[in-house]
């Protein structure tokens, strides 16, 4: 055996067990006790064995509204290591022109010798011509088994809508799922004009010019597509019950629908929009109303909810800063390497979710959703040893000047988190122990998915 981490808590998403996991050739080789020699016995007393974070949200690398991000594939997956995240999931933008062969080439290119952990990627359909829909089969075969619709302006959802459609529908024939931004152009497009005619700029209107109908609309209306397309569908980062409830809806009409939410909706407010870093906040969809949160943390417990994952994306704060008009800010913001920490303390710790449930919707569920499980998301027999060693006693306050990612500011500043990873490994690599990082750039895989496992 290479490794054993002995005297630890395996929790999978429906087991907790004391037990040795042995490791060897990258692999999980054995769970039990007495394991023999290895060449390596991490104690793990007292800590937590959980599968490895598999965030499938994420923007490591690229340009929005002129501007790149601060992270790379590098920077944002060191500091999605250091907290616990073994497996990412980033979203391939093809250029104007481009078809989505080519933009997944681009992106492995970007990813290509700096990415830290294994990840996948989502292709984006911007263009949904005749010839995008007759490459569908050829990505799929190419591992990349889910692909990404905004509906908004500057995908030209709502001109495009029937394209789309039938885009959706060839991803549903082919076996694959289709996630979409669920957000209504025209509802945004209204409420903007309405805050410009009356001067109202800035980020203290961010929040109530894309309000919660704007996403119920978006939502409903995608599933009612999706369900006309017959696929799979999966809405990322919902913020609201608007959302919730279409998800249900779908569901009671026999649809095969899946639900995300973000680390940000279950933690902050759109009280956080007021006051002088405001613009720091900023997302798409806004924080919402306090209430919210607990609506979502319900939506986990219950499966009405289904993942956790950040939609990370680094910005500096003058880039932040750049936009007056509502329609104009910046959306997002990094925090890949407090996505366990968040869930554990202000869930787990709080009884919000239960541990398994943690383990669950932050790293089983979204393996089997996007193709990688049991080789991710799991601490089983034969898998990936992707472990995150947990200890769920350790208090850290979070501070800019430890984090990992390129972003100069940071969002839970001053916010103390009670339950840390002490240590990650990636396929048997203990790529970070203690706050160090052991990691060479490049060392992360290509992951070729499955199609999705239903829930």
């Amino acid at each position: 055996m290479d490794i054993i981490l002995k005297n630890g808590t395996v929790v999978n998403a429906g087991s907790t067990l004391k037990a040795d996991v042995g490791i060897e050739d990258g692999k999980i080789k054995q769970i039990g006790h007495d394991l023999g020699e290895a060449g390596r016995v991490v104690d793990c007393t007292g800590k937590y064995l959980f599968p490895g974070g598999v965030d499938v949200h994420t923007h490591c690398d690229f340009t929005l509204m002129g501007m790149k991000t601060a992270d790379d594939f590098h920077s944002a997956t060191v500091a999605a290591a250091v907290g616990g995240v073994t497996s990412l999931i980033d979203y391939a933008f093809p250029e104007p022109g481009e078809t989505l062969i080519q933009g997944l080439e681009n992106w492995i290119a970007k990813a290509d010798g700096r990415s830290v952990i294994d990840y996948g990627l989502h292709p984006t359909i911007f263009e949904p011509t005749q010839r995008t829909i007759e490459e569908i089969p050829d990505v799929i075969s190419e591992g990349h088994t889910s692909f990404k619709i905004f509906m908004l302006g500057f995908a030209n959802f709502d001109d495009l809508a029937v394209d789309y459609t039938r885009a959706m529908a060839a991803v549903g024939r082919a076996g694959a799922m289709v996630n979409i931004h669920c957000e209504d152009q025209c509802c945004i497009t209204f409420m903007a004009d309405q805050y410009n005619k009356k001067h109202m700029h800035g980020p203290e209107h961010f929040g109530s010019s894309r309000p919660p109908i704007a996403e119920g609309i978006a939502a409903n209306r995608a599933l009612g597509l999706a369900r006309i397309a017959d696929v799979p569908a999966y809405l990322v980062h919902l913020s609201h019950e608007e959302g919730l409830d279409a998800l249900n809806d779908a569901r009671a009409h026999g649809q095969t629908v899946y639900g995300e939410t973000r680390p940000i909706y279950l933690k902050l407010s759109e009280e956080s929009l007021q006051g002088e870093d405001a613009h720091l906040y900023t997302s798409w969809p806004p924080l919402r109303a306090h209430d919210q949160m607990d609506i979502l943390w319900q939506g986990l417990q219950s499966d009405v909810l289904q993942t956790v994952a950040t939609d990370h994306v680094a910005w500096s704060r003058d880039q932040k800063a750049a936009g007056t008009l509502v329609e104009d800010l910046l959306p997002g913001m990094s925090h890949l390497e407090t996505l366990l920490p968040l869930l554990y303390s202000d869930g787990v710790r709080k009884g919000k979710i239960t541990r398994e449930k943690f383990v669950e919707v932050s790293s089983t569920n979204p393996a089997k959703l996007f193709g990688i499980y049991p080789q991710k998301g799991a601490i089983l027999p034969g898998s990936d040893a992707d472990i995150a060693v947990f200890d769920g006693e350790k208090e850290r306050t979070v501070r800019l000047q430890d984090m990992h990612s390129k972003q100069d500011f940071e969002i839970y500043e001053g916010e103390t988190f009670t339950g840390w990873p002490t240590m990650t490994l990636s396929r048997g690599d203990i790529i970070v122990e203690d706050g160090m990082v052991h990691a060479e750039p490049g060392r992360g895989n290509l992951l070729k998915r499955k199609s999705h496992t239903e829930m």
